[in-house]
């Protein structure tokens, strides 16, 4: 093969990586977060805080449940799947108080970002810009 040949065939093949549109990472606030929380459209609607925050799990049902103590403000991720390993694609339906209403959204398709061994689990859907960190509690 000619050495322009080769140069050409190197130029197309870089070009058509770039035409590549790269996937948006995780929320910087989740990916930080020291505790459980959930973000929906890349805003913060819940963040667990000590004292006033109780949190449920139930292996079963595969639900993570976390509000406060006189439930006004909480959320519920009922998962297709027990998150196990990360890269695994789940999907889950989530519902949360906003001010006095109740919010659902079905079946987001979440990544599991990463399993910590503190028990918390990063989920992260990137079309939705949703995400929450949520906690196994054994």
């Amino acid at each position: 093969m000619s050495k322009r040949l080769s140069l050409l065939l190197l130029l197309a093949l870089t070009l058509a990586g770039c035409d590549k549109k790269k996937e948006p990472g995780m929320d910087p606030g989740l990916e930080t977060a020291t505790d459980v929380c959930l973000n929906v459209k890349g805003s913060r609607i819940f963040t667990y805080a000590e004292g006033t925050t109780q949190l449920g799990f139930n292996r079963a049902l595969r639900q993570f449940r976390a509000g406060n103590d006189d439930m006004s403000s909480y959320f519920i991720v009922t998962c297709s799947e027990l998150p196990v390993k990360e890269g695994q694609e789940i999907r889950a339906d989530i519902s949360w108080t906003s001010g006095s209403t109740v919010k659902t959204s079905s079946k987001v398709a979440f990544t599991v970002e990463k399993i910590e061994d503190t028990g918390l689990v990063r989920l992260w859907c990137a079309a939705d810009k949703t995400g929450a960190v949520i906690k196994i509690l054994d």
